[in-house]
Formats: structure tokens, C-alpha cells, sequence
């Protein structure tokens, strides 16, 4: 056992035009109980006068400071990841906050394991308002369990089911992104779910702590609430990897290929279903009942956005795209 080994943890900032919370996130990250730690902060082109590194400058030698020419969150994470010094990667997102004892639960959970390489860990989030207040009214559905192991499909699975993880509640060691590539810089929207799609595929087992580490806002000016558009593109360019992947990994029992078409139908992606459903065809893994259920999702999925935008309206009062 590994009982005295405290790895050397990187969190890893992204920041583009983020003088309104960065702050707020790099505190958060120097706060933390947890004291093997190095804080990246790689600002990714901001274009506000130099708001943003003169907050980061501020820090001195406190965080590691890098600036580049803008390309996107994906770009700035693959920045971050090629000169972070620790053994274990965490994102922290420049609007997002971290518990103090984030990093430290995460570590204790892998130290259960003796930081097996093939291990990553994952926390819950709470929301936050654009002042820092907990919106009650949204709370984070879990679907996993303490104590319990989750293989790569089977993470892959609840993902497809009920949605993507927050990349800034994983824990996840260095060597997973040297096996598994980095993040996929030519997409600008879901770019961590195209990372933890491939990282899971390669079968990473998932470990779960019932801790709520990382604050996450919610606000009019972040990208999931205005990149709708980027979104659909995105989800075109990562499906034709995903459809292959996912109709090989597909069986009767857990088919993974129906519940990715099924995603994309409820967000309104119809070129990305009519391709599942011709791969589906093709390997004779998608039937007519599944494919009529397909069509009402499409159906739904048309209507959803403007639901939606009631919803988010109405709930936390944030402004949502209908595209």
C-alpha cells in the first residue's frame, strides 16, 4: 500500500476573457487541504485589454502562468497537460470553484486503490449562480455509487443514458492522455465528452467519491448556454469516430450505438441518427421497434430546445439558445 506516497496534483485553469471569475477559481485552487499541488493557469487569447493576466500575473510564483494565441478550451487543457509537472491532471474551469477538500478526497480514494494508473476518480458538483449562490432549484442527478467500480462500457453506458460528466470532477493520471491522445482541438463544444468517450473505450475503470468538490456556474455568457450551433457541428465531426466505436462495442444486452442515436435525437442532431441508423442496419444491431422509437426522439428532440429555454428561464434565469 501506498500509504504515504502524496502524489504531485496539477490543476489545470483555461481561461479566455475570464477577469469576471478567475479569481474566484485560482483561490479556490490555493485553498485547497491538499497541499502537493501546481496551478496552471493558460490563458487561451483573451482579448480584454489584459484584464485577465494581469489577475494572473498577480499570483507570482503562487501559479504557473502561459499565454497563447486563442483556439479554444480543448487547446488550452492540451497546453496545460504538456506542461503540467504532476502525476495526476485536474480541470478547474475559470467560471467553476473547487471545494477545499476536492483534491484531498480524490487522492485518498486512489490511495484505496494504490493509485492504479487505470483508475480515475470523480466527484459531484453543486450549482452556482453568477454571484456565487447555490441554485437549489438545479441539482446534479447521480447516477453512481460509492464504493462500487465502474468499468470503461459501463461508464460509457451512463453517459449515454443521462449525459455527460463534468470534466472538472475527474481525477485523472497523466498516462491516461499519453495512451488515450488528448482532447480533439478542432472541436470548440463537446470536446470532453469526445475525450471521456475515448478514454473509456480503452476500458479506464471509474471510482466515485460522494463529495461535493467542485462548484459549477451557471451563467448567460457561458458556451453551453450560446454555442447551440458549434454543438450540431461538433457532434457531426466526433460522430463519425463514435458510430464505428460504439457499433463494435454494441451488444443486445448494452447497445450502445441505439443509446448514442438516441442522444443525438433528443439534441436535435438528425444527420448524426440517420448514420447510426444505417451502421445499425448494416450490423444488424438496430431493429424496426428501435428505430420507430428513434423517430419519436427526433420528434421531440424539435421541440425540446424551446422547453428548454422556458425551463432555464423560468427555473435559474438563464438566458438558452434555440438553435
Amino acid at each position: 500500500m501506498l500509504n504515504g506516497y502524496d502524489p504531485l496534483v496539477s490543476i489545470i485553469i483555461p481561461v479566455y476573457n475570464g477577469s469576471n471569475y478567475l479569481t474566484e477559481a485560482i483561490e479556490s485552487a490555493l485553498a485547497q487541504t491538499y497541499k502537493n499541488i501546481e496551478i496552471l493557469v493558460i490563458n487561451d487569447g483573451s482579448n480584454d485589454n489584459n484584464a485577465t493576466e494581469n489577475i494572473a500575473l498577480s499570483y507570482g510564483d503562487k501559479i504557473r502562468y502561459y499565454s497563447k494565441s486563442n483556439g479554444g478550451v480543448s487547446s488550452a487543457l492540451n497546453l496545460g497537460i504538456s506542461k503540467m509537472r504532476g502525476e495526476y491532471f485536474s480541470w478547474l474551469s475559470h467560471d467553476d470553484k473547487y471545494t477545499p477538500e476536492k483534491i484531498m478526497r480524490q487522492i485518498e480514494q486512489l490511495r484505496d486503490y494504490d493509485f492504479n494508473e487505470n483508475h480515475i476518480s470523480y466527484c459531484l458538483i453543486k450549482f452556482i449562480n453568477s454571484e456565487s449562490k447555490y441554485i437549489n432549484k438545479l441539482i446534479q442527478k447521480n447516477y453512481l455509487l460509492t464504493g462500487r467500480k465502474y468499468n470503461g462500457i459501463s461508464v460509457i453506458s451512463i453517459m449515454l443514458r443521462h449525459g455527460t460528466f463534468n470534466g472538472c470532477a475527474f481525477l485523472i493520471h497523466r498516462s491516461v492522455f499519453e495512451k488515450c491522445g488528448n482532447l480533439d482541438e478542432s472541436l470548440r463544444y463537446n470536446q470532453d465528452a469526445d475525450m471521456w468517450y475515448r478514454i473509456f473505450l480503452k476500458n479506464y475503470n471509474l471510482i466515485y467519491v460522494d463529495y461535493i468538490g467542485v462548484l459549477s456556474r451557471v451563467h448567460n455568457n457561458q458556451l453551453t448556454q450560446t454555442g447551440r450551433t458549434l454543438f450540431h457541428s461538433d457532434s457531426e465531426k466526433s460522430s463519425k469516430y463514435h458510430i464505428s466505436s460504439f457499433k463494435e462495442h454494441s451488444t443486445k444486452e448494452n447497445n450502445l450505438l441505439y443509446l448514442y442515436a438516441r442522444r443525438h435525437a433528443i439534441n436535435k442532431n438528425q444527420n448524426v441518427v440517420n448514420n447510426c441508423i444505417v451502421a445499425g442496419k448494416d450490423a444488424n444491431i438496430l431493429n424496426l421497434r428501435q428505430i420507430s422509437v428513434l423517430k419519436v426522439y427526433c420528434w421531440y428532440g424539435n421541440i425540446r430546445p424551446y422547453i428548454r429555454k422556458i425551463y432555464h428561464r423560468l427555473v435559474y434565469n438563464v438566458k438558452t439558445s434555440v438553435n
